[in-house]
Order: C-alpha cells, then structure tokens, then sequence
C-alpha cells in the first residue's frame, strides 16, 4: 500500500507535483506540469492556484510561485515535503476511518459521517476505497468492524502509525514497567527507538487484545515450528505477568505475536540478535532460509572477500526480512521504489537487480509462501534484499583500478580527465586516475591506440552516457 492511496486524488496529485517539481530541479514548465496532471492549461492555472493555497500555512519554509509560464519549487534547508504529506495524511478520511476502527472496535455511521463531514453514502463509498487499500495485507472491513487474521491486522496498524509518527507519544509509568521487564527478563537492552516501536505495539494491543473472538488459525499453524524457540519461552511468562492486569485472558496467541514483533520488527539491537542466534533453532522455516540466503550472497561476492563483522550484519538485516515475509502480507511504501532503482543502476558496478531477483526465488521457495509481485511486501523486500547487497558492494574488499589515458592539449586534458573521474568515482569499488605507466590497472580509458596489455576502452564521444554505460559493463567484467 502507498502512502498517497490514504488520500483523495486532488491531494495525491498536489504531492506527485511537488516531488516531480524537486527531481526536475525545482521549476518546470507550465505545459509539462498540465502533462503530469493531465489537465487543460486552464485546469492546470486553477490547481497551482489551490495549492499556493494550501502551502500557505508553511510560508516561509515552502512555497509554489507561478508566473504563467513556469512553476517553481523552493524551500529552506530545515523543511521537509514529509510536514505537508504528513498533515494531509492525517487529515484524509480513509486514514480517519481507520483510526475510528481502532478506537472503537466498530464504525457508527452516523457519529463518524458527522465527525468526517460527509453523508453516510460517501461514508459507504470511501470504506469501500478503505478496503481496496487492505486487500493485500489479507483484511477488510464487512459489517462496520473489520475482518481477518489478528496478526495481520495489528501488523497493519504497526506498520500504519509508525510510518504516520503516530502512537508513540511519551509512556506511562505501566507502559515504561512493562519494557523494563521485557529488558531484565530476556537480557536485552533496548535502543531509545527501538522503545518507541514497542510502545506503539503495546497500545494497538491493548486495543485489540478485548476483541471478542479473533481469528489466529493460520498464524498458529505458522508459529508452530517456534514454540521451542528459548527466546519465546522465557517471553511466556513475562507477558503473562506483565499483562495480568488485563481483565481479560491471556491468550497463547498474544505470546507468539510478542515474539514476531520483538525478534522481527527490527527491535532487537544486532549484538542482542547475535547472542539470541547463537541459541535458537536453525531448523525454523526463517531462521533455515536466513542461513541459504546468506550462503548464496556469500557465494556471489567470493566469502574469502566478506569480513566476518560484515557477515554478521547481513546475517541480522535477513532475520528481519524472512520473519515479516513468513509471517505477514503486505506493507506500507514509503519510498519511490523506480527511484532506488535507478540510482542504484548509477552507483553500482554490478547487476544487482538479476541477484535480488534469484534470492526472491530462493526465499519463496525456502520459506514455501507465494510470489505476488503486486503485494507491497514483495516490492519492498527486493528493495531490502537491495540494501543489503548494496552494503556489501561498498564495504567489500573488491576494487576495480582504472586508469585515464587521454591524448588532448593540457587544459582540455586535465579537464576531461577530471570530468571522467568524477563520473567513475560514484561507482561501487571503482578506484580511478590519471593513468601511471608504473602501475597495473584493471581497465584503461583513452582515446587513442595504447600498447598495453591490460584492458582498454576507447572512448566515442567525451561525455556520453554511451561510453558510461559500457565502461560500466566493463567493470563488471574486469
């Protein structure tokens, strides 16, 4: 689920603006602008006025100026587009119903339509918009409350408020008693953000924990593999204590979701995740396919070449990434996934995306749950699987020496070579400069015949996007 998916689309559209405003450098003109929006240039005139008008409230900070012709962004250092999305956001009436949801267990029409301004038939209409938007993390709302698997829809609501900076305020002085005993009782230390996630799940499961009659069926099955684990057995008691002011029983179930979240919702710090490897079962479903996918990276980068600090950091990034694969459906994007993706074609020297797709392959497989490239959570654990690989790519001990070969006039000579090695010198492991007949290189960049016995490219055009492309290739390769 995208974030802009919570709102209308005038809003939606008045966020794509200023974000293509900002990757255009700030100003475009009128004409493209009534493309992106397709909307007549009278329509387009109209919709830069109103959101003129609702940037208002942050003058000063962010503004939109129009003179006709061009549209121009600007803002000072201290601002940030996520103050406007977030005001939006929380203003949106899907999110609204979601929050009402959550507080009152069920929807009351007319309270809520009077509360959002609206009728009860847009009401009707914009819960049925509510719905499209968490299909894919397996729930609904039917029948004015809503519907599915408990861990999925306190997943859902996690995932939610955290990214919305919502629910985490300051804790109570029981809230603060409960994650200090979860600290001694499991021989953790958790980091101040860390303390923040769990308070934001212990208020959406005090919530949701008076629901009568929650679905767990397929969560249980799930889970079964971990009732051994000794992390989980020691978390047992302590829930149970920490909640027994509860007037309700603690379900098993609560226990298993407590230990989803703490060993999967990045809480644990990676040294408590080291020592709790050192003891849990590498025969679960995840903790199995954590071990293959760190062995087949291994394998793509040569082990001899990979640190045992930098192993154990991927060996915790993957923990993370095949307990909410194994156990959830969906995920709420944050990030502009054909941005990463096109940066990283930049920076890297290697075919990154072909790697990520075999460890998606890998993982499904292992971890036996289905493929669906549509579902956020897919999308976004390639884009994981691509910050991991990425950490590796830079930190390896894997250099590509190039050396810059150019017969020109002086000036022109140190101009364009400098010119080249600041294009190369954003690759990944690309060591580059001026070319030293004393030294060995992997790769020779000239524009002229070089007896060498290393390999050589020539360059076609000085500053092409063509010859980038395929010293690239070359680098790969060398």
């Amino acid at each position: 689920m995208r974030f802009e998916e919570l709102l209308e689309k005038k809003e939606a559209k008045q966020i794509y603006l200023i974000k293509q405003l900002i990757i255009a450098g700030g100003q475009m003109n009128v004409h493209n602008v009534s493309k992106i929006l397709e909307l007549s240039k009278k329509s387009t005139d109209n919709y830069i006025e109103e959101l003129m008008v609702d940037l208002k409230p942050f003058q000063g900070r962010c503004q939109i100026t129009y003179d006709g012709t061009k549209v121009a962004f600007s803002k000072t250092a201290d601002f940030s587009i996520e103050e406007f999305e977030r005001k939006l956001y929380l203003n949106s009436s899907k999110y609204q119903i979601l929050l009402h949801l959550l507080e009152e267990k069920e929807i009351h029409p007319v309270r809520l339509s009077q509360e959002l301004k609206i009728s009860e038939s847009s009401l009707s209409r914009k819960i049925k918009d509510v719905n499209q938007l968490l299909k894919e993390f397996d729930i609904r709302i039917w029948q004015g409350k809503i519907m599915g698997e408990e861990s999925q829809i306190r997943y859902f609501y996690f995932q939610l408020l955290w990214y919305l900076g919502q629910g985490y305020e300051k804790s109570s002085s029981r809230e603060t008693h409960i994650i200090e005993s979860l600290e001694r009782g499991l021989n953790l230390s958790f980091m101040p953000v860390a303390r923040q996630r769990i308070l934001l799940w212990l208020r959406i499961t005090k919530k949701r924990m008076t629901v009568p009659n929650p679905q767990f069926r397929q969560f249980k099955e799930k889970f079964e593999p971990y009732k051994k684990d000794p992390l989980y057995l020691k978390l047992v008691p302590i829930i149970r204590r920490s909640f027994s002011f509860y007037a309700v029983e603690i379900k098993e179930e609560e226990m298993m979701l407590h230990f989803v979240f703490l060993t999967g919702m990045s809480v644990l710090s990676q040294k408590d995740f080291h020592a709790y490897s050192l003891q849990r079962s590498r025969l679960t479903p995840t903790a199995w396919c954590d071990t293959i996918i760190l062995e087949t990276i291994l394998r793509m980068y040569n082990p001899q070449n990979i640190r045992k600090e930098l192993e154990a950091t991927c060996y915790y990034h993957l923990s993370q990434i095949h307990l909410r694969l194994y156990f959830f459906v969906g995920d709420v994007e944050t990030y502009d996934r054909n941005n990463i993706w096109q940066l990283e074609e930049t920076l890297s020297t290697r075919n990154i995306q072909a790697y990520v797709e075999r460890l998606m392959e890998l993982s499904a497989e292992e971890l036996q749950v289905q493929t669906h490239k549509q579902n956020s959570l897919w999308a976004m654990t390639a884009i994981k699987y691509l910050s991991v690989l990425t950490i590796i790519d830079i930190r390896v001990n894997r250099e590509v020496r190039v050396g810059i070969y150019l017969e020109f006039d002086e000036l022109f000579k140190e101009a364009a070579t400098n010119m080249l090695m600041l294009q190369l010198k954003s690759l990944n492991g690309v060591v580059v400069e001026p070319f030293d007949d004393t030294k060995e290189y992997d790769l020779v960049i000239t524009n002229t015949n070089l007896a060498t016995n290393t390999t050589v490219y020539r360059m076609t055009e000085l500053g092409s996007d063509y010859d980038l492309k395929e010293i690239k290739k070359l680098t790969r390769k060398v």
